[in-house]
């Protein structure tokens, strides 16, 4: 066959992508595990999930610490013995924490799957807590916040927080010192209630043979099934809309966030199109905030914007750290890129740039088993079916011009947002 190497071949839009489908079972107790079997590489990833996270505690950071304090002792082992075990046989236990969920993750060879999937299930059935390891993450974990709190960046986003939901509201945080006073008896009653074994759902990826899945049926199916007592998080779409000034004497930069709820969920017929408007206003490199703010007024080395969809609520957020001589300029600089998506349509060029750094990206994220796990997972806990991300793409090449400015009249209004400022103005 012969080619014109002087003509460029054609470019098409990727419309769909259908990403793999996790073969599904239960163990023995009912407990169910997705399972991606998507390389021959001897490496696997297993995920405890509960569906649960900091919005159900009953005292602050009580799920945090929790969840660190798992692998600093159990019945039958001490943490350096959990520790050393674990690091003897090339293998990472991991936990992480989020508004509505908690899981612990394990790194390991899919050969010594069977001796390290007995200690994960083991620190997450039966940890005791001990008193002189929390007493040492207590002092730790105050000493970094106390450092933390002193960046603007950090205050900041603390405040911020604080602002988007009631205090009546799970969501509602707001860390003190005197908070990481916790006791034994409190991380006791919250694992007892919330990391309950026989409540997970288990994600699988990597190299899973039928031996993997039988191992873990035969640690985690003998689990005996207990009553989960979980109260349901109303969801929340409003937000007091107002504007903080916290000084800084003497500070250099100051922290601003700007940004609000948003009245739709990640099944609306709006989440994918904001996507893209957020895409184009902060949400990559070659976006309007960056070309204006740092690009062409040097205000900052970078400024963003992005969108979080927690189950019960979505966040849209404007961030950045600029000079305190220019504080009050960037705070008009945002206002106006933010209303002239409201009264100039986006170029078909420019819609198209961002079109495709957000196919690449999609691309990106769905590479590998470990990443394809993380996209079903993601859709599994939002309650949405196959074709959202199989859609997804196509989705993307649908949004119009007319459409990304409808959102921006709709969602993107001075009036509705919280603006918080750390520094000076």
């Amino acid at each position: 066959m012969n080619f014109d190497r002087a003509v460029s071949p054609k470019v098409e839009p990727i419309n769909r992508v259908d990403i793999p489908l996790p073969e599904k079972f239960e163990l023995t107790n009912g407990i169910p595990v997705f399972s991606f079997d998507l390389t021959e590489l001897d490496l696997i990833r297993i995920e405890i999930v509960f569906k649960s996270g900091s919005a159900h505690e009953h005292s602050t950071l009580g799920a945090d610490f929790t969840a660190k304090m798992l692998r600093e002792g159990t019945v039958a082992k001490s943490g350096k013995e959990i520790a050393d075990y674990i690091d003897y046989h090339g293998s990472f236990i991991e936990q992480t924490i989020s508004k509505d969920i908690t899981t612990f993750t394990l790194f390991t060879l899919t050969k010594f799957v069977h001796q390290t999937i007995e200690v994960l299930a083991e620190i997450i059935d039966s940890p005791i807590f001990p008193e002189n390891e929390l007493e040492t993450l207590k002092k730790n974990e105050l000493q970094k916040f106390q450092v933390n709190m002193q960046k603007n960046s950090v205050a900041c986003k603390h405040e911020f927080g604080k602002l988007l939901y009631p205090k009546s509201h799970p969501y509602f945080s707001n860390v003190l010192a005197n908070d990481f006073d916790v006791n034994r008896e409190q991380l006791i009653q919250h694992h007892k209630q919330f990391l309950n074994l026989s409540d997970a759902t288990i994600f699988v990826a990597g190299k899973v043979t039928k031996d993997v899945l039988k191992t873990i049926d035969s640690v985690i199916g003998k689990v005996e099934n207990r009553n989960s007592n979980k109260s349901k998080i109303k969801r929340i779409d409003e937000v007091v809309a107002t504007k903080v000034l916290l000084p800084k004497n003497g500070a250099v930069q100051s922290a601003i966030r700007i940004g609000r709820l948003l009245p739709f969920k990640k099944s609306s017929n709006d989440f994918i199109p904001f996507q893209v408007l957020n895409t184009l206003l902060g949400g990559y490199f070659s976006s309007r905030l960056m070309a204006n703010i740092r690009e062409d007024k040097g205000f900052t080395y970078g400024i963003g914007s992005g969108l979080l969809a927690n189950l019960s609520s979505t966040i849209f957020l404007i961030a950045t750290e600029v000079n305190v001589n220019s504080t009050n300029e960037t705070l008009k600089e945002i206002s106006f890129e933010m209303d002239r998506l409201k009264t100039e349509k986006v170029s078909n060029s420019e819609l198209s740039r961002v079109k495709k750094f957000m196919t690449g990206s999609f691309l990106r994220s769905s590479d590998g088993p470990f990443n394809v796990s993380d996209k079903y997972k993601s859709s599994y806990f939002h309650g949405l079916d196959n074709e959202f991300n199989s859609l997804y793409l196509s989705k993307i090449q649908d949004v119009s011009s007319e459409n990304v400015r409808d959102l921006a009249i709709k969602y993107l209004n001075d009036k509705d947002m919280i603006e918080v400022v750390v520094g000076n103005r």
